[in-house]
């Protein structure tokens, strides 16, 4: 799409999604969301279209985007977009950036996340008919891919797609680093990186690096307080089930009650569950994280505030690859 077209796009679903008019039937559709996966509470879908609204429906916001990012695709393509299905229409993002660079999106759904995609996509033919994106059962004659999957998808997907351009994205997870010098605040933020989307998304916290000597006490007070996620019933599950476990194979861990804490040195935790790596100094740090950049989606208090992991810029790419340039790049 021009430029032009699609910020009056952008413009419209700002208003398409605040309009009374459509209330019936966006509700008809995060019903259907919430139905369709047992991850998908009520909640945690609606605080994920307003995170949308916010971050991916302001002009002003695209403006920005193009006036760093000025140049469009020479020649429009067919970009096929493997969706992930962990999140409430986690790959929006993707989508936009495909109409952003002048290509045509075909979208391949999750079967865990196919009601909210719908709605978007409708939402975006309201607009126009014309708008070059399309929902389709199979990925055939595609000349770029993006796919999103797990570390065995994301094999399969690099094998399956390598004559054609391809970004692959596999699991990974966020680091929040501890110095000694943290605020209440900054705590509060870092439980809501941590909590927010109860742990599922790249972008939530699932480790902390602290100091050998860092009193945790401070953190886990404020941890303690983010009971809400116990009133779901697969978290409190999977607490449940690794709290057996962690008793079971006399794994030392702090049991907060809402969340289990244990020292490993493995990156991605599971959910219920924050893994803590002690540093012992700077370097020792840098090299832990160097040995691990693969996994590492964000890091809070390095390169983000905390409170911050589930609030992306337009520009904030996923795996570190530029998705924009990648686009207009196409040859």
């Amino acid at each position: 799409m021009p430029k032009a077209s699609f910020l009056q796009l952008i413009s419209f679903l700002k208003a398409f999604f605040t309009d009374e008019s459509n209330r019936e039937k966006i509700e008809l559709f995060i019903d259907r969301s919430v139905n369709e996966n047992p991850w998908f509470s009520e909640t945690l879908v609606r605080h994920a279209m307003q995170s949308i609204e916010e971050q991916f429906f302001s002009v002003q916001a695209w403006e920005e985007f193009y006036a760093k990012h000025p140049v469009q695709a020479a020649e429009s393509k067919n970009v096929g977009i493997v969706l992930a299905g962990n999140l409430p229409a986690v790959g929006l993002h993707d989508v936009l950036m495909v109409l952003a660079s002048g290509h045509q999106a075909s979208l391949k759904l999750s079967s865990q996340d196919k009601a909210l995609m719908q709605l978007y996509v409708l939402a975006m033919q309201s607009f126009d008919t014309a708008v070059p994106v399309s929902i389709i059962e199979r990925l055939q004659g595609m000349e770029a891919v993006i796919a999103t999957g797990s570390d065995f998808s994301g094999g399969y997907f690099a094998h399956y797609f390598s004559t054609i351009p391809h970004i692959i994205r596999k699991n990974r997870s966020s680091l929040a680093v501890l110095k000694g010098n943290e605020t209440q605040e900054d705590f509060k933020g870092l439980a809501q990186d941590i909590f927010t989307y109860y742990g599922l998304g790249c972008r939530n916290v699932s480790t902390i690096a602290v100091p050998v000597s860092y009193d945790l006490t401070p953190l886990f007070d404020e941890l303690t307080k983010e009971t809400w996620v116990l009133d779901h019933s697969k978290y409190s599950n999977n607490f449940q089930y690794h709290r057996t476990l962690f008793l079971l194979n006399q794994i030392p861990h702090f049991d907060l009650g809402n969340l289990l804490v244990t020292e490993n040195d493995d990156f991605v935790s599971p959910v219920g569950v924050l893994y803590v790596h002690r540093y012992l100094d700077e370097a020792s740090l840098q090299t832990w994280i160097q040995e691990r950049e693969e996994k590492i989606q964000c890091k809070v208090g390095l390169e983000i505030g905390f409170g911050q992991s589930q609030h992306p810029a337009l520009d904030d790419f996923a795996d570190g690859i530029d998705t924009y340039d990648f686009l207009i790049n196409l040859s």
